[in-house]
């Protein structure tokens, strides 16, 4: 059933629309009447009817203000202008406040039954649109959990976290962090045990579900945790760091969490992990903290498993000089680039930049590799290189016994990382980016992500990613909001759509998401955008 309100200030007209509803459109209600403007808007704020037919000559305001007052109040009310007199600039005026019919008088009935045959198809259309929202939001509370495993995931990927705020928050939690204000130190739990060959994809992935619901469990009552997997096997927590504690008070506090977990654990499993432990960072930092956890663990082929390591100790146990460290993450950039022989030259510098002792460059050359094993696994390269893992590269390295034989296994891995990583140096594909991008531009209205872009271009996530920046020129995350923006642009120039049309049209499910997203883009509201003077109407 649908409701509607008629005012006119001619009884006749009323009674006529009445007249004709009752007798040809039993789908539609009358539900008020008014002579006038001001009591036709008390009846429309009231009843909240589905559509109101209004007069455009009335006293007190015309069709037009109310229209007006309507698209500023009640948006969704839909609105059809009766007139003697057909005028152009009237019809253009009247569609920018979101008349969507007009009828001429004197009153034809079959003009009047197509106006609520389509009104009437654009209602069922909205609330169809409505119960898929319902049932969206009742699924994001449902997936509330999920949301914020996947915001762990992006924060620790230096992804954009936006949407995945406004969906958490939509569904009535509290964000896990803060990014303005929070400090965070990152924990990787790494099992020991793990080795790809020797068990199977189902038996790995069931340990690890274990192992993530245990620690789950374990941090569920200490506030400021948030508990995911990776994709390297390892489960992250992200410690929220406590408000006015030092960097050392906080590092040291998280240093013995992290030994109570490891030993519960090994009771609970009759397994062993090793746990890293990142220094305190920003939240908006999580990458960094991320990647030292990481590292941390990586150092377990230097110490053996079964600890905790905390990067602040490997740095000071190690003694690795603060100027080559510099150097070797200088290498690290121009390997990842597949920039071989600069790679090399970068590395002999920082080696030379110090004199050190065998054990000293040895420590230098595994600290290298493990931020190598780190960097790859992080972009989404399979675990070890050319079919071996790490720990036999660096088996491999601590048995050289000259430095001849060191650089020359050095130099063997680094040219297996350059080819590893050749593909993505190659001049990028103009007619894959293209492709890429219009299925970004076709698909805004179905949820079209980093993904299902991904899948579409047959790439992981993360090369996708990488790729894209490359080929493009600006990142994934940029790109799209960007295109979301311009059509939202275009869909307030040229066609009459609601806000809650426009906001589901270019991806966004939460109307008020697409409204604070649009204003920090363009400089003022969606509302505002289409009232300039500038814009045609």
């Amino acid at each position: 059933m649908y409701r509607v309100i008629i005012a006119d200030d001619e009884f006749v007209i009323r009674q006529g629309i009445r007249k004709i509803i009752a007798r040809f459109a039993p789908d539609w209600e009358v539900i008020g009447e008014a002579e006038d403007g001001v009591s036709a808007l008390r009846q429309i704020f009231r009843l909240q009817p589905d559509l109101v037919i209004l007069d455009f000559r009335m006293p007190g305001q015309n069709g037009l203000a109310c229209c007006r007052a309507i698209a500023a109040q009640s948006p969704r009310i839909h609105r059809i202008i009766l007139t003697a007199y057909p005028d152009f600039q009237l019809a253009k005026e009247a569609i920018h406040h979101g008349v969507l019919e007009f009828i001429t008088k004197p009153l034809d009935r079959q003009e009047l039954l197509e106006a609520l045959r389509k009104s009437a198809v654009r209602i069922e259309r909205e609330r169809a649109h409505q119960g898929e929202l319902r049932t969206l939001r009742r699924a994001v509370r449902q997936a509330e959990p999920l949301a914020r495993q996947l915001y762990g995931q992006h924060a620790l990927l230096g992804h954009d976290i936006q949407e995945l705020e406004a969906f958490i928050v939509g569904a009535g939690a509290a964000l896990p962090f803060d990014r303005e204000t929070d400090r965070v130190i990152v924990l990787a739990v790494s099992p020991d045990w793990i080795e790809r060959d020797a068990y199977s994809a189902f038996d790995i992935e069931l340990f690890l579900y274990a192992l993530t619901k245990c620690a789950q469990e374990w941090y569920a009552d200490l506030d400021g945790t948030l508990v995911l997997q990776d994709q390297a096997a390892q489960v992250i927590v992200i410690a929220r760091c406590a408000p006015g504690a030092s960097a050392d008070e906080a590092a040291a506090h998280a240093a013995a969490q992290a030994e109570r977990l490891r030993a519960d654990i090994a009771a609970l499993f009759n397994r062993t992990v090793t746990v890293g432990v990142s220094a305190a960072h920003a939240f908006s930092s999580a990458p960094a903290a991320y990647r030292e956890a990481t590292l941390a663990v990586g150092y377990r082929y230097v110490y053996g498993g079964d600890r905790v390591l905390a990067v602040s100790r490997i740095q000071a146990e190690q003694e690795l000089p603060e100027l080559p460290l510099g150097q070797l993450e200088h290498s690290l950039t121009l390997l990842l680039q597949g920039r071989e022989e600069p790679a090399r030259g970068a590395l002999e510098q920082a080696i030379s930049a110090v004199a050190l002792g065998p054990q000293g460059l040895k420590r230098l050359l595994v600290h290298y590799v493990l931020r190598l094993a780190t960097e790859l696994t992080q972009r989404g390269y399979a675990p070890g290189l050319d079919g071996k893992p790490w720990q036999t590269w660096l088996a491999e390295l601590e048995r050289s016994a000259t430095r001849a034989t060191l650089s020359e296994r050095l130099g063997l891995l680094i040219g297996q990382v350059c080819r590893l990583v050749e593909p993505e140096q190659r001049p990028p594909d103009l007619a894959a980016a293209q492709k890429a991008q219009q299925y970004v531009r076709d698909y805004l209205g179905e949820g079209v992500s980093l993904q299902t872009a991904a899948d579409y271009m047959g790439m992981n996530a993360s090369y996708f990613s990488r790729w894209f920046k490359r080929a493009v020129g600006r990142n994934f995350v940029d790109y799209l909001k960007a295109c979301r923006i311009e059509e939202a642009k275009r869909l307030l120039r040229e066609e009459a759509c609601t806000m809650q049309e426009i906001s589901s049209r270019i991806g966004y499910a939460d109307v008020k998401h697409f409204y604070r997203v649009f204003k920090d883009t363009v400089g003022c509201t969606p509302s505002e955008f289409k009232k300039r003077p500038d814009q045609p109407h």
